[in-house]
């Protein structure tokens, strides 16, 4: 059993020698083909002509003389704005972010009011609750209250409009094609 063992390793490194000579045998070949394509390469390049067109601009250090020169300027590109998206009435996207920014900043201004006339009032019902004289309490606490209030339902309703004009921009930047990231 053990010749058996051992003659199947002497196979395996002899078979091993063989191939590693194969392979090296081939690559020197391949190397061989690859230097052959990089002359032909070098070649074809030296016999290929430029067509390099020259426009009377010489950079610094060149040669003013070639075999290839134009006598005429090339002229120059066209200069191409780039293209801004738009709406279908012509308003691109900063027309669109200051209409919403305005229309949020009256919304903010307008609640911001409707917060400080609730305050108002509240503190004119404090007093009024407090004040045990009857002249203060009628005749000049309820007219600034009935005042306040009425400030208070204005000032609601501005708020409310100023939803609705945000909600209506909404409306008109969807129907005149607008991308929606207009309205952020």
């Amino acid at each position: 059993m053990k010749r058996n063992r051992n003659f199947k390793f002497r196979i395996s490194i002899s078979t091993l020698v063989y191939l590693l000579l194969i392979v090296f045998t081939l690559d020197c070949s391949a190397q061989s083909v690859v230097a052959d394509a990089a002359r032909k390469e070098r070649e074809r390049r030296k016999n290929v002509r430029s067509t390099v067109t020259i426009t009377g601009v010489t950079p610094a250090g060149a040669s003013t003389t070639s075999p290839t020169t134009t006598a005429a300027p090339a002229p120059p590109p066209p200069v191409v704005k780039p293209v801004e998206p738009t709406d279908n009435k012509g308003r691109d996207e900063k027309y669109w972010r200051a209409a919403f920014q305005k229309a949020r900043d009256d919304l903010k201004r307008s609640d911001e009011k409707v917060q400080l006339l609730e305050v108002k009032i509240k503190d004119l019902n404090t007093q009024l609750l407090r004040q045990s004289d009857i002249y203060n309490r009628e005749y000049r606490l309820g007219p600034q209250i009935t005042e306040a209030q009425k400030q208070l339902d204005d000032a609601r309703k501005e708020a409310e409009q100023a939803r609705q004009k945000i909600t209506g921009l909404d409306d008109e930047l969807r129907k005149s094609g607008g991308l929606p990231g207009w309205a952020r």
